[in-house]
C-alpha cells in the first residue's frame, strides 16, 4: 500500500484569506440633497438615519413621480482641504433638470467638477460675489458674500449655510444675486399707484 500524504485541513480564514477586520470601509456621504421640480436645492449633513434602501424604496419612487430628486453627495477635497469635486448618487429623480440645478449649485459653491452616474461635468467655479436665500421657517431673507471669511467657510465646508441662525429652520442653498440687486443692497422698491382725483378710491 502506498503511503498516504496527509495534509492538515486549512482553516476557513486560511482558505479564504479573511482578515480579522476589513481593512477599509467606504466613507459615508457628506450630504443628503433634495432638488425640487422648480430647481430649489436643499442640503443637510448626512446621517445614518436617512433612508435609501429597504421599505423606503416605495417612498423614494413616489418622490420621483413628484419630480423631486433625492441624492447623497460625497465631497472630494484638494490638498488645502477645500471642496473641489462632488460625487452624486441619486436615490430618486436624476433627470436633466435635476442635474442642471446641481451643476449650478456646485458652480456657485466653487466646485471644479461634479460626478454623476455615467457622466462627469467640468465646471467653471464661480464662488464669490453676493448670494442670497430665504428661511423656510421664519421667512427671513439673508444676503451675504461680501467677506472672504464667508466664502472661505463655504469652500471648506462644501456647502452654504443650511440652518437659519434666527429660528433654526432649514435654508435652501444660496443663489447668486443679480448685479442690479447687489448694487441697491438687494432692496426692492414697492411702487404704489396714486389715485387720481375723481377715481373711485376718492369718492365717498
Amino acid at each position: 500500500m502506498r503511503d498516504l500524504l496527509v495534509m492538515d485541513d486549512p482553516t476557513d480564514d486560511e482558505l479564504f484569506e479573511l482578515d480579522d477586520e476589513p481593512s477599509e470601509y467606504p466613507d459615508p456621504p457628506d450630504f443628503r440633497v433634495t432638488v425640487q421640480s422648480a430647481g430649489t436645492v436643499r442640503l443637510l449633513y448626512w446621517g445614518p438615519w436617512l433612508q435609501s434602501t429597504g421599505p423606503a424604496y416605495t417612498l423614494l419612487t413616489a418622490r420621483e413621480r413628484a419630480r423631486v430628486a433625492i441624492a447623497d453627495l460625497q465631497v472630494l477635497r484638494d490638498d488645502a482641504g477645500l471642496a473641489a469635486e462632488v460625487i452624486v448618487q441619486f436615490h430618486a429623480g436624476g433627470n436633466e433638470a435635476h442635474r442642471r440645478a446641481l451643476c449650478d449649485w456646485a458652480r456657485s459653491a466653487g466646485y471644479q467638477r461634479i460626478w454623476f452616474d455615467g457622466e462627469v461635468a467640468e465646471l467653471e467655479p464661480a464662488a464669490g460675489g453676493m448670494v442670497r436665500t430665504r428661511c423656510t421657517g421664519c421667512g427671513q431673507r439673508f444676503v451675504d458674500g461680501r467677506s472672504g471669511w464667508f466664502w472661505n467657510n463655504v469652500r471648506r465646508s462644501g456647502t452654504f449655510a443650511v440652518v437659519c441662525s434666527l429660528c433654526g429652520s432649514d435654508l435652501p442653498q444660496w443663489t447668486p444675486v443679480e448685479h442690479s440687486e447687489a448694487a441697491t443692497g438687494d432692496a426692492k422698491v414697492r411702487r404704489r399707484a396714486v389715485p387720481r382725483p375723481g377715481d373711485r378710491a376718492h369718492r365717498r
